[in-house]
């Protein structure tokens, strides 16, 4: 009978210890799949040969031979030049919508072998259909061109690639802005985000040959980036179900546009903020009513708290937000002197259940002064993200503002540090090598790449040095001061343990909690 006991209770141990293993290596597998490392594409593994040689002819034709050591992006239109879906609006003042379906057909071919140089001969990596356009609102006035790349089957339906190692998707830019001269604000700004924030895109530096029958026409340096989206390698956030009314979902600050949802939410209708907020997620012909008054209804209770003057109900904004995500978006955007960002191409999120994140970030090509705007010549002696929509109410909060600073200065010892942005500029460059000379040959610049890249560099060091010397100036305009007594051990210990990297933190440690309980399982196995 004891002989039974024993048995039986030695049988539910290894059941259980079973089960602890599966749900190890189920969290392993899930820790592995959202901590992925970001990759920078100078950091890979040195390239021995460069080709310098590059014969561009008229038309800025070149031949079947033209080889680069960056990925190789080959684009077939048949000779149809890809169209804009928007256009200026004098009357109206902003970017309409055209009446026409601005994509046309296509192919893509991506080569990127590795170690070694891509040539347009060379066995290609990724092959597939497209649909490709014009993007941006600005940019496409600007002669090098933005687009935006849907890949398909035959068919037309979605045709997800792995595109570089960024992960399946279908959706694609091909972002590099005619404006930046020195290829390096969007590719650094967003790989340093990175670091630090959640869900940022992945880029990757190519270069980008047009062709039409056996002509081939170079179009310089660009980088191949995600888009922002729902998404299980982009935001991943829950999947919607138009079942229930509370939902996930993915939302962008920017310009007025006509077909898109746009909230009627407390900011706007009280004219607050500049710009309108848009549901990019769930999508529009599948979201209903109930959850669009749902969305709104959960960013008016956030808006309706910071906007008072009662401080208990000011106060109450913490329960609708995640803080630190907004602290980092705050920093990164002010350090690279983003005037832009909060105002336009601004992304907030929110998984069911969970709080508002500010993020991803997105759009720096006119980061560290270089915006067209002659009046919007960057104050190096100031802060910018203080007057933007939502920010400046924030920072009423002192203990907000305590936060940011000491998170401000925490990530000035490494990662905003100015020996580590220099020294990330200079690698990119030198990893670049005769690509630049191609672009310039291209575009034909009127600025001088060295002189622009020393601008950058300029604004890193100063505008860095004046907010290390001045962060603590963000006190200025905090007018409620609550006692931090009544913090909880629990969120101090949160805290700590988030650090700069939350989602890979977190995972780590219920991983060790499992393998310990797991341990502990086959001790009492053993034992039995």
């Amino acid at each position: 009978m004891m002989k039974k006991v024993f048995s039986s209770k030695r049988n539910i141990s290894i059941l259980v210890a079973l089960g602890l293993l599966v749900s190890s290596i189920s969290l392993s597998i899930f820790i592995q799949k959202n901590s992925q490392k970001r990759v920078h594409s100078h950091r890979q593994e040195k390239i021995k040969s460069r080709p310098k040689e590059f014969d561009i002819k008229e038309n800025n034709t070149i031949s079947d031979s033209f080889s680069t050591h960056l990925p190789l992006v080959i684009i077939d239109t048949k000779g149809e030049n890809p169209k804009a879906g928007v256009a200026w609006d004098k009357e109206k003042g902003y970017f309409a919508p055209l009446d026409i379906d601005p994509y046309v057909d296509g192919n893509i071919t991506i080569i990127d072998n590795e170690k070694s140089i891509n040539n347009i001969k060379s066995k290609p990596t990724n092959k597939s259909d497209i649909l490709i356009r014009q993007r941006g609102n600005t940019s496409i006035r600007f002669p090098k061109k933005q687009y935006l790349i849907k890949t398909t089957n035959k068919d037309g339906s979605k045709n997800k690639q792995d595109i570089l190692g960024m992960g399946k998707e279908w959706e694609w830019v091909l972002n590099i802005s005619y404006i930046d001269r020195t290829l390096l604000r969007n590719y650094m700004a967003l790989n340093i985000a990175g670091k630090v924030m959640p869900y940022t895109p992945d880029v990757r530096y190519c270069e980008v040959v047009m062709k039409d029958d056996d002509k081939y026409t170079y179009e310089g340096v660009y980088l191949m980036m995600e888009n922002v989206k729902q998404g299980e390698d982009r935001v991943s956030i829950s999947e919607y179900d138009n079942k229930f009314t509370k939902s996930s979902y993915l939302l962008r600050r920017d310009r007025f546009e006509e077909d898109a949802i746009l909230l009627d939410n407390y900011s706007t209708k009280n004219k607050l903020p500049v710009g309108y907020l848009e549901v990019k997620y769930p999508k529009k012909d599948e979201i209903t009513k109930k959850t669009i008054d749902y969305i709104t209804n959960d960013i008016n209770k956030f808006e309706e708290s910071i906007y008072s003057s009662d401080i208990d109900e000011f106060y109450k904004y913490r329960d609708y937000i995640d803080v630190e995500s907004f602290i980092d978006y705050f920093i990164i955007n002010e350090f690279f002197a983003n005037y832009d960002s909060g105002y336009h191409s601004t992304y907030i999120y929110k998984e069911n259940g969970s709080k508002i994140n500010m993020g991803p970030v997105w759009d720096f090509d006119m980061c560290l002064d270089n915006d067209i705007k002659s009046q919007n010549v960057l104050k190096i002696d100031s802060t910018a993200m203080h007057d933007a929509p939502w920010f400046s109410q924030l920072l009423r909060d002192s203990n907000f503002t305590k936060k940011l600073i000491d998170r401000y200065k925490y990530l000035r010892k490494d990662i905003l540090s100015e020996k580590n942005l220099i020294k990330y500029i200079d690698e990119t460059v030198m990893f670049l090598g005769p690509s630049i000379e191609r672009d310039t040959l291209r575009w034909k610049y009127q600025s001088e790449y060295n002189t622009e890249v020393e601008k950058m560099k300029f604004v890193i060091r100063e505008h860095g040095k004046w907010l290390d010397e001045n962060i603590d100036s963000l006190y200025q305009f905090s007018e409620f001061r609550e006692n931090e007594k009544n913090q909880s051990t629990l969120e101090k210990a949160k805290s700590f343990i988030l650090g700069d990297d939350k989602k890979t933190m977190i995972t780590s440690v219920l991983s060790i909690i499992f393998i310990g309980i797991f341990v502990v399982s086959i001790i009492l196995v053993q034992r039995d």
